[in-house]
């Protein structure tokens, strides 16, 4: 259960998260713009080539917004990095809602992408300042926003103009920017600057019980964040930890505790990409039409928001259970429902009235029902959670690139595929994807939950650097989650 004192800290996940309800009406945003754009009297006129660079185009400047923040959270804290998030989100919204060609909407669109991909500042943010028993729950507060974001996004666009609701969140944006003011910097990286009184403000704030902090040495600010905190004797979670030798840039990076997690995070962002839930988030409407569901497209949207905040809210409930049951659960929720879909389509396809279609809608609603316990936000979390503070940042900003690159393409191709093979062809493709996904929850996939993040990184390391670490004795740390 949340403590009293972590009514602040909902305050502070709840402030740095609601960039994540911007980047939910991102995603969303296709869904509200194409059918107006198929519109007889719609303002600018688009083919189905057009359409999928409109719907995948904020992923393509998701590397480079990924890698510049996931820098400046390094540098300059997360907070004021999320703050600079806005600027390019201020401006997209902006360009959207005055758009009057199709070069308008597609630099809107692309500038959106600059902030797309930054959520791993955020979820850096959240497990830094949460406890071990609580961090689940507030890496989870992260994605409500993200369902908020994409309901709020479907029920505007079924009430008015695509440009309206672009002028919405501009107004929006300008508000998150502000928010972040009145939030502190995580205790961890306002160490790391040697800024300890500072430190011991917020720790005091969030109620934090730090034990003989006082005797551990204060580390100076690295001059990049490639080299962040590469003077550590060993890639360690925390910021207090003991220096020894200097190890180069090259041998932070190629460690087992950074190679081994991204390795992981790689092969779960693969799963969740072939599992087609962003396709379906995406094309929610070309997809319902294409398997016949007989509700209308943007009202079928509407739907499985629903189902998608539902999810997030009931997984809530089980945030202490094991991530790896969770995404085999997940898996498996999600390998079910797509199967009844694509037996029905193997059973009915070709049928001109089949029977029942309406109520086709409900599998697809269990399929993002179940892909929010864990299949929709480990990927993302887990990334938060692996890695060392000396490569934290960075490297959530390299996997978040590769996150989003591999979303990219995935939206990009899905409407060849669907032309090449035929819609059946490619959602029983998902559909192993997503009993492949269970199996590497199940088998692969680290554990996290219920573990400090010094816990988590020295499950990475290696047997000799384990046992070398044993023989010069425990290095006092910090008892931060």
């Amino acid at each position: 259960m949340i403590r009293l004192f972590d009514i602040d800290r909902f305050f502070t996940t709840s402030v740095m998260s609601f960039q994540q309800f911007i980047i939910g009406g991102v995603f969303g945003f296709s869904a509200v713009i194409l059918p107006q754009l198929e519109l007889p009297n719609a303002l600018v006129k688009v083919d189905g080539d057009q359409a999928s660079w409109i719907a995948s185009f904020p992923l393509l400047l998701c590397p480079i917004g990924s890698l510049v923040f996931g820098y400046l959270s390094d540098r300059f804290g997360r907070k004021l990095s999320l703050q600079l998030t806005y600027v390019p989100l201020i401006i997209s919204w902006s360009l959207l809602s005055n758009a009057e060609c199709l070069k308008d909407i597609y630099i809107g669109r692309m500038l959106t992408g600059l902030a797309t991909g930054t959520g791993g500042v955020i979820y850096v943010y959240i497990a830094e300042t949460s406890p071990t028993d609580s961090r689940p729950f507030f890496l989870l507060i992260y994605t409500l926003f993200v369902g908020l974001g994409l309901m709020t996004s479907a029920i505007l666009g079924a009430l008015f103009h695509w440009r309206t609701v672009a002028a919405v969140y501009a107004v929006m944006c300008a508000v998150g920017f502000v928010a972040p003011f009145f939030v502190p910097s995580t205790p961890m990286w306002l160490r790391a600057r040697g800024r300890d009184a500072e430190a011991r403000k917020v720790e005091q704030w969030f109620g934090f019980e730090l034990d003989r902090i006082d005797d551990l040495p204060t580390l100076p600010p690295p001059p990049c964040a490639a080299a962040a905190m590469a003077t550590l004797s060993r890639a360690d979670s925390t910021v207090g930890a003991i220096v020894e030798t200097n190890k180069s840039c090259w041998a932070t990076y190629t460690g087992p505790t950074v190679w081994k997690p991204t390795l992981a995070a790689l092969a779960f962002f693969c799963c969740q990409q072939a599992s087609g839930f962003y396709v379906l988030l995406f094309y929610s409407v070309d997809v319902m039409r294409d398997c016949r569901v007989s509700i209308d497209g943007m009202t079928a949207a509407v739907y499985l928001c629903a189902a998608r905040l539902t999810g997030t809210v009931v997984s809530l409930v089980f945030q202490s259970a094991p991530k790896r049951t969770l995404t085999a659960f997940s898996g498996l929720g999600m390998c079910a429902s797509m199967s009844t879909v694509v037996g029905y389509l193997y059973a009915y396809g070709d049928a001109a009235d089949p029977p029942a279609a309406d109520l086709l809608i409900v599998p697809f609603l269990s399929y993002v029902f179940f892909a929010m316990f864990a299949v929709l936000p480990l990927p993302f979390s887990v990334c938060g959670e692996m890695f060392p503070m000396a490569v934290k940042g960075t490297m959530n900003g390299i996997l978040y690139s590769c996150g989003y690159e591999l979303m990219f393409a995935a939206i990009k191709v899905y409407p060849m595929l669907v032309s090449s093979f035929g819609i059946r062809a490619v959602w029983t493709g998902c559909a192993v994807a997503c009993f492949v996904t269970s199996l590497f929850g199940a088998f692969v996939l680290p554990e996290t939950t219920g573990m400090t993040l010094n816990e988590i990184v020295d499950g990475f390391r290696s047997s000799s650097d384990k046992a070398r670490r044993v023989k010069n004795g425990p290095v006092i740390k910090p008892q931060i989650p």
